[in-house]
């Protein structure tokens, strides 16, 4: 299997509490209104907070384990990183696995992936940094080896 993302992953096994928000109300001129489209997340669970388990994560979205809110939900989400104590974000339920599978030999947990909508700029800073040391060290790791072998 190989990692297709564009955007390189921090990969944990931290605490991480969710909940479903609700959708902004957009009052829009009855012109505009008539042809503008937009797409309506589900509320469902709305405010109710969920415990789950930050299991990889970039600056632009993370992979949760726990149970998965609906597709398209619109989600606050809470944890911490280290180095940086308590991050709030919000994001867009886009995938969800519903139960664990094996693909190639490698275990996948069921859980759901988020877009963030919204980020704390530092938080996105402090992930980006912790991104560039993480690819860094495998990078002194590949040329040891290659220097060993």
């Amino acid at each position: 299997m190989t990692n297709r993302r564009m955007n390189p992953r921090l990969y944990f096994d931290m605490p991480i509490t969710y909940e479903v928000l609700s959708a902004n109300t957009i009052n829009m001129p009855p012109e505009l209104s008539r042809v503008f489209q937009r797409v309506h997340p589900s509320e469902e669970g709305c405010g109710k907070k969920i415990e789950g388990r930050l299991r990889d994560l970039s600056s632009t979205g993370a992979f949760i384990t726990g149970n998965p809110p609906p597709l398209l939900a619109r989600i606050g989400l809470i944890f911490g990183i280290p180095g940086y104590s308590r991050v709030e974000a919000i994001g867009w339920v886009l995938w969800r696995r519903t139960e664990d599978v094996t693909i190639e030999g490698k275990d996948l947990p069921a859980g759901f992936g988020v877009l963030f909508e919204y980020l704390q700029p530092e938080a996105r800073l402090h992930i980006d940094r912790l991104v560039r040391m993480q690819m860094s060290s495998q990078n002194l790791d590949q040329l040891w080896s290659t220097l060993l072998d």
